[in-house]
């Protein structure tokens, strides 16, 4: 985990939120392509944690990377208990705000932008876009469409 602040003031945190060891694996690939994603800690839920560990955890979470100017939760996928868990933090103890469906360009977005001027809500409206739009069919990329015969 890497905790940063620019001299604009502090960053919005960063809290990635997955099944399994994802999580870990998404920071480490940023760090990998851009170098390490300052405010920002992976937390990976495993099948066997209980819904109040994984609650606590990322609570912990999001006090260790919120220097006074929020934080913007990623969680891979709408509806299970990480999610759950993530939509509790939007208890109005903090700015923060959820966003499900995280994807490496989100965070490779993040490690390109500053974090110190958007707040939350608007730092996850941007993520949600940026995500959207890395989400492509091959054949639209290269314009070339391939049928199959389906057998009925």
């Amino acid at each position: 985990m890497s905790v940063g602040r620019y001299t604009s003031g502090p960053m919005v945190g960063l809290v990635v939120v997955t099944h399994g060891g994802a999580a870990d694996c998404l920071l480490d690939a940023v760090a990998g392509i851009l170098g390490p994603l300052p405010a920002s800690v992976p937390v990976s839920v495993s099948m066997d944690e209980t819904f109040d560990d994984t609650l606590e955890r990322i609570g912990r979470a999001c006090d260790l990377v919120d220097a006074g100017a929020g934080v913007v939760i990623l969680v891979d996928l709408q509806g299970s208990s990480p999610y759950q868990a993530c939509m509790a933090m939007l208890d109005g103890s903090r700015a923060a705000e959820v966003v499900c469906g995280v994807n490496l360009p989100m965070l490779l977005k993040l490690a390109t932008i500053d974090r110190c001027e958007p707040r939350p809500p608007e730092l996850a409206q941007l993520l949600r876009d940026v995500g959207r739009r890395s989400i492509r069919l091959g054949s639209e990329l290269t314009g070339r469409v391939v049928f199959e015969e389906i057998d009925r």
